[in-house]
């Protein structure tokens, strides 16, 4: 979540609020030099684990609550149940069918492998396991008998061209009416009778969030699941980089026991402490260090590294004109002073614990800064490999977004993968804007409302797949989306000021090389508004889930090397949805979605 303090509530970004919740440092109020410090590595590794391949997950958030209801929707003419069911619910906010063919505007084109092109497209899909429906869904026959909502009949949103290629290539499949539950029960009869199947805070943003970061509804907040997986598999890691890795700020998703997220952001820079450069040329720490290519090893070994340098090595004398830090990596400058007491505080041995993790937020920070430098380094621009794919989505007229950014740090990080030493990685992006109260719907402008969130989302997911294949990683990555909540099936308004407002499951994606593409996995809800899954007297389709995050969530760290009985240990709650891990069971819920074997 984004750290930065504003002067105005936006909820569909985080607050103060949000922040002192999850900054653990914030909260413990440290100074402003180790604050800015926290937002570095901050603890180490869990137990040591045997090496394996390199696998890297990506979280794509979308802050703020995204109406899926118009991200994956049935599509034909009103003659099926479930186009006429989303007509009628949708009202203002219905797309209409004419929209999932046509032809991009001339600062819309698309790449079709070869240049960018107005050529028509159309974003209607043919799953390929058939659609589940409103009624039991039959594993034989991977279809769902009786039921309207035929595969023959989806679309996509109009603005998600890009994830409807991937779709059709097999490479990414969709999530139907999905969402943060404590156990399975909830009804539509039972919803207002306080039943404790029922998430706390279930429209509130900041809850929901944390919620679906953690996985844990029903219990305070301690870490996400992701920091969980990160504390299981760090000890495969040997470079000094944490597990995880956020572009966008302080989140709960990566919140672990032992493993905390670096902080970054969208252009890659790397913030060195202040107050030490100088040199010529000019570097970050030119101005203190002899050697700034060495990172300070604080363990006082024997012997060093040859990467390393020694803060408590001894000094010559202080008097006379002989260079005192003579024989240390440190100049005999005042900002070589300054750093060298510095670290040598660093290095000191604590008694409390407390002190000895706090003392670890600035060291660590210190170690990572040069790794993660030279591996960016690597892969700065202009950069053959990478640079173009990015070009291809994202054409004249058509601007990098912050989006497209921070997942382009992700792609250049992995590529750099080599000097980091670690075989996994977590990486957290996001993008706001997704709270649509308003002006949900623009009229024919591509360049606004929730068409200029989901045709950035589109491009920048597509353009990242591109730049993975490219690389030889696809193989190796898998990156899933996910949100606050998805929003109300009817419109606020009537007119073309209506948006949505707060609910509850909704539709989500995840792709990768080793995701069984095509699918539409789950039960796809059945869009009666005032009946069947939509959950208050209020009707206002707010549909209860029949997924939970963590059957999602489960299979993706099972992929990412996690065992069954450390899946339990990750997701608590999990056998409350899903008997086991088997095929069976798996395709029993229309949840067969990755190849282990990848």
């Amino acid at each position: 979540m984004n750290i930065f303090i504003r002067k105005t509530e936006d909820r569909s970004k985080p607050n103060r609020r949000d922040f002192l919740l999850q900054s653990s440092c914030a909260s413990l109020g440290i100074t402003s030099m180790v604050n800015t410090l926290a937002q570095l590595k901050l603890v180490g590794s869990a137990a040591a684990q045997g090496a394996g391949d390199y696998k890297a997950l990506v979280c794509l958030f979308l802050n703020g609550g995204a109406d899926s209801n118009n991200l994956l929707m049935p599509a034909g003419t009103a003659g099926s149940a479930a186009r006429t069911n989303y007509q009628t619910g949708r009202g203002v906010l219905a797309i209409p069918d004419s929209q999932y063919t046509y032809t991009p505007g001339a600062n819309n084109g698309y790449f079709n492998g070869t240049a960018i092109t107005q050529d028509p497209v159309t974003t209607k899909i043919t799953p390929i396991n058939g659609t589940a429906g409103s009624t039991a869904y039959d594993p034989a026959s991977r279809s769902t008998p009786g039921n309207s909502y035929t595969k023959n009949d989806m679309a996509l949103h109009p603005g998600a061209y890009p994830l409807k290629t991937l779709f059709d290539s097999g490479d990414l499949s969709f999530f139907a009416n999905i969402g943060t539950l404590t156990r399975p029960g909830v009804t539509r009869a039972n919803f207002n009778l306080g039943t404790t199947s029922k998430p706390p805070q279930l429209f509130s943003h900041s809850d929901q969030q944390v919620q679906w970061q953690s996985s844990l509804p029903d219990k305070p907040f301690r870490s996400g699941w992701g920091g969980r997986v990160a504390d299981i598999v760090a000890g495969m890691n040997s470079g000094e980089l944490g597990v995880s890795v956020s572009i966008a700020g302080a989140n709960s998703f990566q919140v672990g026991v032992t493993e905390q997220p670096y902080f970054m952001n969208a252009t890659g820079a790397v913030t060195p402490l202040t107050g030490f450069s100088g040199g010529t040329p000019s570097t970050s720490y030119g101005g203190a260090l002899r050697n700034t290519a060495l990172n300070p090893d604080y363990t006082n070994p024997a012997s060093l590294g040859s990467t390393k340098y020694n803060p408590l090595a001894g000094i010559g004398s202080l008097t006379g004109s002989v260079d005192p830090l003579s024989g240390t990596n440190y100049l005999n400058s005042s900002a070589g002073w300054r750093l060298r007491a510095l670290e040598q505080v660093l290095a000191a041995s604590h008694y409390s614990l407390f002190d000895e993790n706090y003392v670890n937020v600035p060291k660590s920070a210190r170690n990572t800064e040069g790794l993660v430098g030279t591996a960016l380094a690597q892969t700065a621009a202009p950069n053959p490999t990478l640079d173009g794919h990015w070009n291809n989505w994202f054409p004249g007229g058509f601007g990098q977004t912050d989006l497209s950014n921070q997942l382009k740090v992700v792609a250049r990080l992995i590529q750099g993968r080599s000097q980091l030493s670690n075989s996994r990685q977590i990486f957290f992006v996001q993008v706001g804007g997704w709270d649509t109260h308003t002006s949900q719907i623009p009229n024919a402008n591509v360049n606004a409302g929730q068409y200029n969130l989901i045709n950035n989302l589109s491009r920048s997911v597509k353009a990242f797949s591109d730049c993975m294949k490219a690389i030889g990683m696809w193989d190796k990555v898998m990156m899933f989306s996910a949100s606050d909540f998805n929003r109300t099936f009817t419109p606020n308004k009537n007119d073309a000021t209506g948006g949505s407002d707060h609910a509850w499951g909704g539709n989500s994606f995840v792709c990768g090389g080793a995701v069984k593409g095509g699918q539409i996995l789950g039960t796809f809800p059945d869009l009666t508004v005032g009946g069947g899954i939509d959950a208050t007297s209020s009707n206002r389709g707010l549909w209860i889930p029949t997924t939970a995050v963590d059957q999602k969530a489960a299979m993706i760290a099972k992929w990412f090397g996690l065992t069954d009985s450390q899946l339990a240990n990750v997701f608590p709650n999990i056998f409350r949805f899903q008997p086991d891990f088997s095929p069976a069971a798996l395709v029993a819920r229309n949840l067969d979605f990755v190849d282990f074997s990848v």
